[in-house]
């Protein structure tokens, strides 16, 4: 008996550092971000709601005001309201998100589901929570605390944005810049 309990305990062990150590590293915070020389990416200040697509260590190619999560914090849970800070990695860029469809009772809250939530593209990064950067049906959201924590750009700036995203580009998400001059 004792056997099959250590088999057990080693066996969850390994699973969850399997697991744990898979998924780390694409949505694991870094102390240091830095870029390379040519290297596009892209970064959101939650505290300018701001969405900026990047060139190497400081250069700014385009800015995009953004809406962000409701909620204050550390993200913890999918429902929690909170966009996280982080560095995370780009899945990919879902090319017609109209389709989709947002359900409320995802969020535990009343209605019916239905499309074009979404805006006009999605662009999926890895991550717990199942958060996105996203166009809107709702406009007048952005340059506010409203999502669920999500991040929602104007249909028109997700679908420039989303020309220059690839696959594995980094996605810099910030509560607040300390650096002086930081992008």
């Amino acid at each position: 008996m004792l056997r099959t309990v250590k088999l057990f305990v080693m066996f969850v062990s390994a699973f969850s550092f399997f697991v744990m150590g898979a998924a780390a590293p694409l949505y694991a915070a870094e102390k240091q971000f830095s870029a390379a020389e040519n290297e596009l990416w892209v970064k959101i200040d939650k505290n300018k709601l701001k969405l900026y697509l990047c060139k190497g260590g400081n250069e700014i190619l385009k800015s995009y005001p953004v809406a962000i999560g409701r909620g204050v914090g550390v993200k913890k849970t999918r429902t929690d309201l909170i966009t996280p800070a982080g560095v995370f990695k780009i899945y990919r860029v879902i090319q017609d998100a109209r389709e989709l469809v947002y359900d409320p009772k995802w969020f535990g809250e009343p209605g019916e589901p239905q499309k074009g939530a979404y805006g006009a593209k999605l662009i999926s990064f890895y991550n717990p929570w199942q958060i996105a950067v996203h166009g809107t049906n709702s406009p007048g959201s952005i340059g506010k605390r409203v999502t669920h924590g999500c991040v929602r750009l104007r249909n028109r700036d997700i679908i420039e944005l989303s020309s220059y995203i690839k696959p594995g580009m980094r996605l810099r998400i910030v509560e607040k810049d300390v650096e002086k001059d930081a992008i």
